[in-house]
């Protein structure tokens, strides 16, 4: 079997690099492109890759954040083509970092993107079935036209190792971008109530929050909270974020995380270091509180502390919790539990190539 896999964002991202890995590991032959050209050029690059490569392709997938490339296939191909949105491009950009207001020109034009990229696929891929829920009816989408894919994590970068040991303080790792969602300023206040409890709390993170999260620590003065905002190779991360007792998700109240598993949960699984998120649909579709995670309410850093010295006093619970999760991901969401999945849903659209 033989699947091109095209998209406009680095096929190296997770949610690109954990469906090509786990189809590889199941035999079927994917053929990536990441066009070089990053204006109107990758459009011509990208239809010589598809004609130059097209012969006995049973299917197109296209990586997440392109619906552009989605309606472009469209255009040039009869071939099945499967849709790896994760989410809405609209969700992303204006629910979530609020480039504009939800009544405006430039909103309605990212709707439209995703209403027609997301009718013209065969099969689209969400990252969960809140998400499902959401996209049908923002996008007036049969729910038979949408799969849940759980996103799961490049294994080539992120994997457990036994060598690697806990810190010998408590340590709390924080790692993302600063979008409002992220809830880092949670965070910041939780280890400011920290200070006297011995737990120190590492933040690894930037992105367009940064001032406002670099402004409240300066007010704070947390003496327990360390902010590194430089670029670090995936080796340090990995290292770091297995060292560490817990793992913080997202923290806040926002809307969209009632529809979102983000990607350091499934870092954190594959690590087998205990995961402490806000109490979301979106995570607990997943994962189990006090089963495979912990959980808090959201943006209250006061309970988030509190959970924070539970976990430091439980150490044979919060273990537990940790090996539950790492069997989850095991089982469940391994690169190649994802694309056999994936595998049985395209047969019903195509059997002729599976």
């Amino acid at each position: 079997m033989k699947i091109l896999y095209l998209s406009f964002t680095n096929t190296r991202y997770s949610s690109n690099a954990t469906h090509i890995g786990g189809l590889r590991k199941c035999g079927v032959e994917v053929v990536t492109y990441f066009p070089p050209a990053q204006n109107w050029r990758k459009y011509p690059q990208i239809a010589r890759f598809y004609f130059q490569n097209r012969k006995g392709a049973g299917f197109l997938i296209v990586g997440n954040d392109c619906p552009k490339l989605v309606i472009f296939l469209k255009i040039i191909s009869r071939r099945p083509i499967i849709y790896n949105a994760l989410c809405s491009v609209y969700e992303r950009l204006i629910v979530s970092r609020v480039l504009t207001g939800r009544r405006s020109f430039k909103a309605f034009y990212y709707w439209l993107l995703d209403f027609f990229a997301s009718h013209l696929s065969n099969l689209v891929m969400l990252e969960s079935g809140y998400q499902i829920e959401y996209f049908s009816q923002l996008f007036l989408l049969k729910k038979t036209k949408c799969f849940l894919a759980w996103t799961g994590t490049d294994e080539e970068l992120f994997f457990f190792d036994p060598q690697v040991e806990k810190t010998r303080d408590f340590m709390v790792i924080f790692r993302g971008r600063l979008l409002p969602e992220a809830g880092a300023e949670v965070a910041v206040e939780a280890a400011k109530i920290l200070e006297p409890a011995g737990v120190k709390v590492l933040m690894y993170a930037s992105g367009i929050g940064l001032p406002r999260i670099q402004s409240l620590i300066k007010k704070l003065q947390p003496s327990n909270l360390e902010l590194v905002t430089d670029f670090l190779p995936i080796e340090q991360i990995r290292e770091v974020m297995q060292s560490a007792h817990l793992s913080l998700g997202q923290l806040s109240a926002h809307p969209r995380l009632s529809r979102t598993v983000p990607h350091k949960a499934y870092e954190s699984l594959v690590l087998k270091t205990a995961y402490l998120t806000a109490r979301n649909e979106g995570v607990l579709e997943l994962l189990r509180e006090n089963g495979t995670c912990l959980a808090f309410n959201p943006g209250d850093a006061r309970d988030l502390a509190d959970k924070i010295l539970w976990a430091k006093g439980h150490p044979v619970e919060l273990a537990r919790i940790a090996n539950n999760a790492y069997e989850l991901y095991q089982s469940h969401l391994t690169e190649k539990h994802l694309a056999n999945r994936l595998l049985e849903r395209l047969r019903s659209i195509n059997s002729r190539f599976v």
